[in-house]
């Protein structure tokens, strides 16, 4: 190893196959299934969504306790953090809402899972945007970018590390997303690092996910986006990227 370099134990190593690895390819093999079957009810998919992010969130607190990763940072003093942040934030709901409306437009497929419609839906849209900004961020922004880190003794290669890792991991949502998400995951990266604590970053992620799906919720119901989904025979072409959470 070199200068600077360390290796992780057991638990870093199961951290980095997990997520590394498994996930990706569970998520490639949740993109087949949709694209072949029927969309499962959106209230059964946020609900199972909710447990699997509080699953990888334990993981990642045992990980990090494991490998003596420290989690709890506060953001530095002022309010610079919280500002970066608030902008971070308005750039990427403005870039996005239209291409959050184009894909309902085209009636693709896989907003279905984005899209809360009735009021039990947007509360549990609710949890899955909290459990998605707080689980993802403890994961890839933490816990993996920290072991990454560690294995190359280099910030910037553990940053674009966990940022394909995590882009990859949201391919149910198509490629063009994947590659969107990895830009989205590198600036959360830079807010991280700019704010010495991952509470922005973790408020941004939920707040705009929560925001996305309200807007994929009110845009499908103005252009008259089928309730239970698009049927497969009118599958479209390529899905937009709308919350980073539902990835499988």
């Amino acid at each position: 190893m070199g200068e600077g370099t360390s290796l992780p134990g057991f638990g870093g190593w199961y951290h980095l196959v997990f997520f590394g690895l498994l996930i990706p390819w569970a998520a490639w093999k949740s993109r087949h299934r949709l694209e072949r079957g029927p969309l499962p009810p959106r209230p059964r998919h946020f609900v199972a969504v909710i447990i699997q992010l509080a699953l990888f969130l334990g993981i990642s607190l045992w990980v990090a306790w494991a490998e003596g990763i420290d989690l709890a940072q506060l953001p530095r003093s002022g309010l610079a953090p919280w500002g970066l942040a608030a902008v971070m934030l308005a750039a990427g709901l403005v870039l996005m809402a239209p291409r959050w409306r184009k894909g309902v437009e085209r009636r693709e497929r896989k907003l279905h899972l984005f899209m809360p419609r009735t009021g039990r839906e947007r509360a549990l849209w609710f949890g899955v945007s909290a459990a998605a900004g707080l689980s993802e961020e403890v994961t890839y922004r933490g816990v993996m970018f920290a072991i990454v880190a560690g294995l190359t003794g280099s910030p910037l290669a553990a940053a674009a590390v966990a940022s394909v890792v995590f882009g990859v991991s949201h391919v149910v949502q198509g490629w063009r997303s994947v590659v969107i998400i990895m830009g989205i995951a590198l600036a959360l990266h830079g807010l991280v690092a700019l704010s010495g604590s991952l509470l922005p970053a973790i408020v941004i992620h939920a707040v705009y996910d929560a925001v996305a799906g309200l807007a994929y919720g009110r845009m499908g119901e103005e252009m008259g986006y089928p309730v239970d989904g698009i049927p497969l025979a009118d599958e479209p072409t390529e899905a937009v990227p709308g919350a980073a959470s539902a990835n499988s």
